[in-house]
């Protein structure tokens, strides 16, 4: 159900207008045009009926009020012979005029599929922002001393592929340089944090897209590297 509020500057014919435009999926209110400045946040869209071709400035000035406040929908009930009304009324943000002499069930599908229109929209924005870009994974190809990336085969160095072996075998976790250097160099030799940082850059220039920012092999402080998942 859409709440809408539908303004009208004086009571004249009042309820014929309003109950036009009520049905199952369209609840009406009665508002004047103090209240849908106040109280515009309630509504989904608001209704404006022109009645008479001197409350233009009336409208106009109602149109930027509430665009400024708020961003809900605007409809302007006009008269058909009215078309400069509707350029401006349309110019001040207005989304749609309702031709008077319209269909009632056109006008509310016209509303409907607007409402409809902007949940769908809001829904999927909503669901972009709490998307975070996946890292594709890295296939590992013992065979060849190769992994498969983005559907690349990347040939690696024996120490390149034994590195990042060792690496996914402790994915997620911070391996110091010394793990990583014993258990690719099989040794206790010396210059271990060199030789290790070294083989990384090497390995981070084949298989990362900015080696700079790397997505895959991370650097921890003070500690070693590890693979992300």
């Amino acid at each position: 159900m859409y709440n809408i509020g539908f303004v009208l500057f004086d009571n004249k014919d009042e309820q014929k207008y309003i109950d036009t435009l009520k049905s199952t999926q369209l609840d009406v209110h009665p508002i004047n045009k103090n209240e849908a400045a106040e109280t515009i946040g309630n509504y989904d869209g608001i209704v404006i009926n022109e009645q008479h071709i001197q409350n233009i400035g009336m409208i106009c000035e109602l149109i930027i009020l509430l665009k400024k406040n708020h961003n809900t929908f605007i409809w302007v009930i006009s008269e058909r012979n009215n078309k400069m009304n509707h350029i401006v009324y349309l110019q001040l943000g207005a989304d749609g005029i309702i031709d008077n002499e319209c269909d009632p069930e056109e006008s509310k599908l016209l509303m409907i599929n607007a409402f409809n229109r902007y949940n769908r929209e809001r829904l999927i924005a909503d669901e972009q922002v709490g998307k975070v870009p996946s890292v594709q994974t890295l296939q590992l190809r013992p065979c060849n001393f190769s992994v498969l990336l983005n559907g690349e085969e990347i040939n690696l160095t024996k120490l390149e592929f034994k590195t990042i072996e060792f690496l996914q075998t402790k994915q997620g976790v911070a391996v110091s340089y010394e793990d990583i250097y014993k258990n690719v160099w099989e040794n206790d030799g010396n210059d271990k944090q060199y030789r290790v940082s070294n083989l990384i850059f090497h390995l981070r220039q084949k298989i990362e897209k900015d080696a700079a920012h790397p997505q895959y092999i991370k650097t921890v402080r003070s500690k070693g590297y590890k693979l992300t998942s």
